[in-house]
């Protein structure tokens, strides 16, 4: 996928040398972010190595999360509100709906029966000695 970074300075380049050409560039931006999207999230995973679970937990969401970032920022600097609240809804209902649901889909593909512990789903410590739950 690195051979993608290659459109890193191609968008660049039509940006700078021919900014009418809206779809063009689209395209090209598109295609340069996929390997420093694969990038950022190895980068990601290799901190979480060294700095325990919370901390990669916590990088995860936020780099997860960064295109909502500068999409806000650059809108919010526009003056674009409908834009920012538009990108943070849209961030929440494609990772609760989508990622949840192919998950759930994936694990119903390959384990017929899944158990849940009660525990992991709960901040309360005081529930943490309850019985897994089934969900068929």
């Amino acid at each position: 996928m690195n051979w993608l970074l290659i459109f890193v300075p191609v968008s660049i380049a039509l940006e700078h040398f021919a900014p009418q050409k809206h779809l063009l560039i689209f395209i090209s931006s598109g295609l340069a972010i996929l390997p420093l999207a694969a990038w950022m999230g190895r980068a990601t995973e290799q901190l979480a190595e060294r700095m325990g679970e919370g901390v990669g937990g916590l990088l995860n969401a936020t780099f997860g999360n960064a295109a909502e970032l500068i999409i806000a920022l650059a809108a919010m600097r526009e003056g674009l509100y409908d834009v920012v609240k538009a990108s943070i809804a849209g961030s929440i209902v494609g990772n609760i709906l989508l990622v949840l649901g192919a998950a759930m889909v994936a694990g119903g593909i390959r384990h017929r029966e899944q158990k849940f512990t009660v525990a992991y789903s709960v901040v309360n410590p005081k529930t943490a000695s309850a019985p897994p739950t089934r969900c068929v």
